[in-house]
């Protein structure tokens, strides 16, 4: 939305340059920031090695925000998974969460994209060490 409102205000600036009173600088300084930042954290993040979520053919494992692992739950201990996705115009995503024996509450994660290859691949594991059905 936010590239969408740039190339209108540019648009807007083109036509009746009066209209835009130097605003087009500071909007294109704006984007570009938010941009800069939004591709800067996601390869920072996948560097560090932080939000994960590790596939074993034991369990699932999750990082936390400092790459240290915030809740793992082994296979054998798996009563059920529940799998929403979110859907909309601009983003995509899989919220898993993962019920468990011993526990009340379950392991839970956020797989964005809309066909992430990480939900079908933890369906497809616990269906084979027989977790899930």
């Amino acid at each position: 939305m936010l590239l969408i409102l740039w190339i209108a205000l540019l648009v807007t600036s083109v036509v009746n340059p009066s209209a835009v009173d130097g605003n087009a600088a500071v909007a294109t300084a704006v984007v570009a920031a938010v941009y800069a930042l939004k591709f800067g954290w996601r390869w920072l993040t996948a560097r560090l090695g932080v939000n994960r979520c590790y596939l074993c053919s034991d369990g699932v494992a999750v990082t936390n925000l400092f790459g240290q692992i915030r809740d793992s739950v082994a296979w054998n201990e798996v009563t059920g998974v529940r799998h929403r996705t979110v859907a909309s115009l601009v983003m995509a995503c899989h919220r898993i969460e993962i019920f468990r024996s011993r526990s009340a509450t379950p392991l839970w994660f956020v797989a964005p994209g809309a066909k992430s290859a990480l939900v079908q691949a933890l369906f497809d594991e616990g269906r084979r060490s027989g977790a899930l059905q």
